[in-house]
């Protein structure tokens, strides 16, 4: 009998079974290659290869190895054969035969288009101690998208894929950087602020990729978790703590600003307060504390004082 192509026979199931065709999408590469999605019937799978022609053919090779474990399917594909891909049955996920880190791709990706980097976390687990399933969520400013696999690697493999697939189209990188915008909470004529974006971009877009970015720019460029300023906090010394505590748990203050302006200087830390433009009659404050993880908050003048004090409370303990 004449061997058929992968290709070919995922066509030939789809005709016979009447499930509509199966849709390829197509991911290029930065060092050449191509990824494949193939997506039929609620099922999708990937293909890697150096051209499209090879990446299609092991997305369908792939698709048909899960098709095979669903009930009435068993026979599917058993003449076929993965041209030029060297792939056996024995191959258990398909995003083993994937030899590119494409959580790198898609952060070199958001570098070179001058986006926000991407973040990558694993939001559900469930299933069977021998059998898991865990599904990565990724987020790109306000886009999310999401991956499901046995195996938390390839969970974010697959949400990383996914997230490219989204973001790769002009229209997207235009709604990226317009929601960016949205959430900015940086004044918008504020001259000094702008020169500072403004420099921030052109830095950007002097590098290429993500790792290149970090490099060159040491310690500033990563994010400071929130366990590092918990830590930082929790780690001062008793004294000023005690000192803290007390002016916190004091009800002798007249006001918010004066009782945050002894806790400050009990703590020993010096406040830089600046006024914002605000389309609010009530005054918006920008309050930026000076120490080693510098803090810096935004709020209406009714509410800010409180809020830091509240901070500090949750943050010394």
């Amino acid at each position: 009998m004449e061997q058929k192509s992968s290709v070919s026979a995922l066509q030939e199931f789809c005709a016979k079974a009447k499930t509509g065709n199966p849709v390829y999408d197509f991911i290029d590469g930065d060092e050449g290659g191509y990824i494949c999605k193939v997506v039929l019937m609620d099922t999708e799978a990937f293909g890697n290869g150096r051209s499209k022609r090879d990446a299609k053919h092991l997305a369908a090779a792939n698709i048909m190895r899960k098709l095979r474990k669903l009930p009435g399917f068993d026979s599917l594909g058993s003449t076929a054969t993965v041209c030029n891909n060297n792939v056996d049955d024995s191959v258990q996920n398909e995003m083993a035969n994937m030899n590119r880190d494409m959580l790198k791709e898609l952060r070199d990706y958001c570098v070179r288009h001058d986006m926000p980097l991407p973040t990558i976390e694993i939001v559900q687990q469930s299933g069977q101690p021998n059998a898991p399933e865990f599904v990565a969520c990724c987020s790109v400013a306000s886009i999310k998208r999401y991956g499901k696999s046995d195996s938390k690697k390839d969970a974010r493999q697959r949400a990383a894929i996914e997230m490219l697939c989204i973001i790769s189209t002009s229209n997207t990188i235009s709604n990226v950087n317009a929601s960016t915008n949205l959430v900015s909470t940086k004044p918008q004529n504020a001259d000094l602020d702008a020169g500072l974006e403004d420099l921030e971009s052109e830095r950007r877009r002097k590098f290429k990729t993500y790792r290149e970015l970090i490099d060159a720019g040491g310690d500033d460029t990563r994010n400071i978790k929130i366990s590092d300023r918990h830590n930082y906090f929790k780690s001062f010394y008793p004294a000023l703590k005690t000192a803290a505590f007390d002016v916190i748990n004091s009800q002798e203050y007249v006001s918010q600003k004066e009782q945050l302006d002894v806790l400050l200087d009990a703590l020993k830390l010096t406040p830089k307060v600046s006024q914002l433009e605000s389309a609010s009659m009530e005054p918006l404050l920008q309050i930026e504390l000076k120490c080693d993880l510098n803090c810096l908050f935004i709020g209406l003048e009714s509410v800010i004082y409180k809020q830091i004090i509240q901070y500090l409370r949750e943050m010394l303990i």
